[in-house]
C-alpha cells in the first residue's frame, strides 16, 4: 500500500451515546498481526489500554482521538497514512454494552455514523 489521505465523513446523530459526548479513536494499523488483536477487543477495553498499545507498537499503530457531542455538524476530516497501512479501526466509548468498533481498509471512502447506541460505517464512491 502506498501512503495518502483518508477523507472522512462523520455524522452525529443528536441523541448519540444517549445525548452524551462521544470519544472515537481512528486508528490506522500497519501491522496484520495487531489487526487481529484489536479487532478481538470491544472498545472499553481499547480505551482502558490504549496508552500501553501505543507503548508496544509505536510504529505500527497511528491514532487520531476526537470527541463529539450530540448533533455536532462535523466536517470532513482527513487521515493521513504512511505506505504499509493495513486496516483503519475505528473504536468510540459509548455509555452502552457492545463492541462499539468497524474495521475499514484504508483505500475505502466511508462516512462515520454516531447513532444513539453504537456506531456504523457506510462505505462511500
Amino acid at each position: 500500500m502506498f501512503g495518502g489521505e483518508l477523507p472522512v465523513e462523520v455524522k452525529v446523530a443528536p441523541d448519540a451515546n444517549l445525548d452524551s459526548p462521544v470519544a472515537v479513536d481512528l486508528l490506522i494499523v500497519y501491522d496484520k498481526k495487531l489487526v487481529e488483536k484489536l479487532l478481538a477487543i470491544p472498545s472499553a477495553e481499547w480505551f482502558a489500554k490504549r496508552e500501553q498499545f501505543l507503548r508496544d507498537y509505536p510504529k505500527q499503530l497511528a491514532v487520531e482521538a476526537r470527541e463529539w457531542v450530540p448533533g455536532q455538524q462535523v466536517e470532513p476530516l482527513t487521515l493521513t497514512y504512511r505506505p504499509g497501512a493495513v486496516m483503519v479501526i475505528v473504536f468510540a466509548d459509548y455509555a452502552t454494552d457492545g463492541e462499539h468498533r468497524a474495521a475499514v481498509d484504508p483505500q475505502q471512502l466511508f462516512r462515520l455514523v454516531l447513532g444513539e447506541r453504537d456506531l456504523t460505517v457506510e462505505a462511500l464512491q
